[in-house]
């Protein structure tokens, strides 16, 4: 069966995805998900730790999950047979997220609120008030100071588009239309910018691997075919 590693995005455990996601995934690979490393300070330290020591077929990044899978190819594109980038960011020279996505002052619990609710379209959040059910309870959440560290990688990341041009392995990237976290201009670049990249658009924000996790996994099982 092949093999496929998803790295989640900021605060993400191991254990946050949608057992609906992770579960059809599984009809095809071997599924490990692995969280962002608790030492390192920069997205290419956070790559450099989570490289695999054997190349699987796939590896997939959510948010700034995203930013480390684009080091991780652009450093050693003999990885992985492929890859997905969902919701990903291009770098900080382009339009970063609302200043609630890296405001820690009032606690971790305001913060997290703070991002479940950028997370969605106000019409899907209307329509879905307990967004809290759409989520699993993770064991073990991040610790603060890990959040804070992971928060300042992913705003001081310049991104690596000069080498990504160069990576030839096939990539698929996965946006929502309305994202606010990680604006569609981000996804819009990166498919401009790698040679052999495929592009599908939800009509939805940022949490689309939460919102449609059947569609989202669907995706990614008919791009491996």
């Amino acid at each position: 069966m092949k093999k496929s590693l998803i790295i989640p995005g900021l605060g993400g455990a191991a254990d946050c995805w949608a057992p609906v996601f992770t579960g059809r995934l599984s009809t095809c690979f071997k599924v490990e998900s692995s969280l962002l490393p608790p030492d390192g300070t920069t997205i290419s330290e956070f790559a450099l730790k989570l490289m695999p020591e054997e190349p699987v077929d796939v590896l997939i990044g959510f948010s700034i999950g995203a930013a480390v899978v684009q080091e991780m190819i652009a450093r050693r594109p003999d990885i992985t047979s492929s890859a997905v980038l969902m919701a990903p960011p291009a770098g900080n020279n382009y339009p970063q997220p609302p200043e609630d996505a890296n405001d820690f002052s009032n606690g971790r619990g305001k913060w997290s609120t703070s991002m479940l609710e950028m997370m969605f379209t106000p019409e899907w959040l209307a329509a879905h008030p307990n967004i809290s059910e759409f989520f699993p309870r993770v064991k073990r959440q991040v610790p603060g100071e890990r959040l804070i560290r992971q928060s300042n990688a992913i705003s001081d990341w310049k991104g690596c588009l000069d080498t990504l041009k160069n990576v030839s392995l096939p990539v698929l990237i996965l946006a929502g239309r309305y994202d606010i976290i990680t604006p569609l201009i981000h996804a819009e670049t990166l498919n401009k910018t790698l040679p052999n990249v495929f592009l599908t658009i939800f009509d939805t924000g940022h949490g689309f691997p939460w919102q449609c996790p059947l569609e989202t996994a669907d995706r990614i099982l008919e791009f491996q075919q």
